[in-house]
């Protein structure tokens, strides 16, 4: 398995920040970099892919890194990064929470929305790069757990803590599909961490989890059905809709909140994509489900701050 390594020892120290900046960002995804010290900075990065995720240990001198609406709005990224703190101490910022991080702890946040991390003294982490779809499939509402500190001293944190640092260690012995078995049971570790220390979900046996995880998956594959609702969804399922919003009423929003915002989170994603660039910005919000177009600009500029217009010209070389 081949490792891509990078050092700023490798360059003139009036150039070590941007190489630095542009190694993050073809490792990760494009990011905003700043040090408060750029004559002595210093950073070394080692990535591997292993099974969907790419594993990256980063060492690196004190440093701001932001993931801005800008960034966001040229990139088609569409992951979930961990951060688990090797040594000396970080800070994460998104979705108005904020994670500081002590070794061994962890924390996820979204590349498709903006975060900062922040770093006063030189540190050590090993980022993982996951795909949406492996959280999203074993980790109920995701967006949730965004910038939530996880202690990674003891219980299930601990577990699941020691379990990436070891599985990151032993990746040139593992058999490819055994790592791939041994990604669903880290994630579950993820989820099962999540659960314990947080509350989320706690209230909810097992099968019912099971039923919102189809829920969810429903949601995300008719969300281009205008009559997408909960009296639809209920249906679909066998239940009652008070039934539908006692589940709901567990996570961080509604089921009807939950629609609008998959639509919009599509919406963004089809803006960009070059492929979809003949397709005029009324026609992709009317994809995604909504049935007025003034309603769809007014709900995409709440969520990400700008017009679904803008966002696409933000976008364009």
């Amino acid at each position: 398995m081949n490792d891509v390594r990078m050092s700023t020892d490798a360059v003139a120290e009036r150039e070590r920040l941007a190489y630095w900046r542009d190694a993050v960002c073809d490792t990760f995804v494009e990011l905003e970099c700043e040090s408060s010290r750029p004559a002595r900075f210093f950073g070394s990065l080692t990535s591997r892919q292993a099974g969907g995720i790419q594993y990256s240990e980063v060492r690196s001198a004190p440093q701001h890194v932001a993931r801005t609406r800008h960034k966001i709005s040229r990139s088609g990224h569409d992951y979930f990064l961990l951060s688990l703190q090797t040594s000396g101490q970080g800070v994460l910022e998104q979705d108005g929470r904020t994670a500081i991080l002590r070794v061994g702890d962890f924390a996820l946040y979204d590349t498709t929305r903006p975060y900062d991390l922040w770093f006063e003294d030189r540190f050590s982490q090993l980022v993982l790069r996951l795909p949406r779809r492996m959280v999203g499939e074993r980790v109920f509402d995701a967006d949730q757990f965004t910038a939530l500190r996880i202690d990674g001293s003891s219980g299930a944190g601990r577990v699941a803590s020691v379990f990436f640092q070891q599985l990151h260690c032993e990746l040139d012995h593992v058999a490819g599909t055994s790592v791939e078995q041994l990604h669903a049971s880290g994630v579950d570790l993820l989820a099962t961490a999540f659960s314990e220390q947080t509350g989320a979900l706690a209230s909810l046996s097992e099968p019912h989890r099971v039923l919102m995880h189809r829920i969810c998956a429903y949601i995300d594959r008719h969300l281009p059905d205008a009559e997408l609702s909960c009296e639809s969804i209920a249906a679909a399922h066998g239940i009652s809709q008070r039934y539908l919003r006692k589940l709901f009423a567990a996570g961080p929003m509604s089921a009807s909140e939950r629609i609008w915002s998959r639509r919009l989170d599509q919406a963004r994603r089809d803006l960009i994509d070059p492929l979809l660039g003949h397709r005029t910005v009324t026609s992709i919000g009317y994809d995604v489900g909504f049935k007025d177009v003034a309603h769809f600009s007014r709900a995409f500029k709440a969520r990400f701050g700008l017009t679904p217009s803008a966002w696409r010209c933000a976008a364009r070389p």
